[in-house]
């Protein structure tokens, strides 16, 4: 019911239209409010009659509306488990605190196992626009191909551009090893990672899709092309290896997931 999580109505409107489905609003009482079997009623009814409203305003045909009692994030993922995409938007009580101490769209995205697209609960709901690039980060993994995949998917049906981007940086392990031991990776050592990652992200494009590829932070390369490419939406894969791992910080797709300030779809790689 925020002004926050409305944020998330117009990518949800979008998704709807595109792959012609049903949205389904998820309002999730904490389990430990008091709430008596009248009340649980009257808040079904009230927030039934909420989204068929903003259903209205932002042209969803088909909808449906669920209040459900637990854990919020708890919830919402059992509910998303057979759903296409989980559209929610982020920092619903404020940028810094979620930032620290997790929001329920950190934990929902950290546990997904179908596509999220995370949208920045800031300023008010903004339609995508078809015109603006699907910036795609890759890695040369097999998860990020396969967001590749969607985003290439996403991007067709929009008919809105594609771009790839490729960020590299000397290995830290390698870099720590080689000091240790004292050495140093040469300038040829370092070029040869770039061309390899240049001839991956070329090889990897289609004709008419552009291409990146930069040295530096994955995390910071990728927020730095989406502001440069005025970017509609990010498309970043988990990281594969099961949730204990999604969960560890500092990962690029976790960086972004707080830093981007603009849509992230965060696609699965699957267990």
């Amino acid at each position: 019911g925020s002004k926050h999580a409305e944020n998330a109505l117009p990518q949800a409107a979008l998704l709807s239209r595109l792959y012609e489905a049903k949205v389904e609003f998820v309002h999730v009482v904490d389990r430990d409010a008091a709430v008596g079997s009248e009340e649980f009623a009257r808040a079904k009814e009230v927030f039934a009659a909420y989204a068929s409203e903003v259903a209205e305003r932002w042209g969803i045909a088909q909808h449906e509306a669920r209040t459900l009692k637990g854990s919020a994030a708890a919830v919402i993922l059992e509910a998303a488990a057979t759903a296409s995409f989980v559209v929610i938007a982020t920092h619903g009580f404020g940028g810094f605190r979620a930032m620290f101490i997790g929001s329920v769209a950190d934990k929902v995205a950290r546990g997904a196992t179908v596509p999220i697209v995370l949208i920045p609960g800031v300023g008010g709901p903004v339609p995508l626009d078809p015109s603006r690039v699907v910036l795609v980060g890759l890695d040369g993994s097999e998860a990020a191909e396969k967001g590749l995949r969607l985003g290439r998917e996403i991007a067709k049906k929009l008919g809105a551009p594609i771009a790839l981007i490729r960020a590299w940086t000397f290995p830290t392990q390698a870099t720590a090893s080689a000091f240790a031991y004292g050495y140093y990776p040469t300038q040829d050592m370092i070029d040869s990672l770039g061309t390899d990652a240049e001839e991956y992200v070329t090889r990897t494009a289609l004709r008419g899709e552009r291409t990146l590829c930069v040295q530096g932070p994955p995390a910071t390369m990728i927020a730095d092309a989406a502001k440069h490419l005025d970017a509609g939406l990010v498309v970043v894969a988990s990281s594969g290896k099961g949730l204990a791992a999604r969960v560890a910080l500092g990962s690029t797709t976790a960086e972004l997931m707080h830093s981007l300030h603009r849509p992230l779809l965060i696609v699965p790689a699957g267990e």
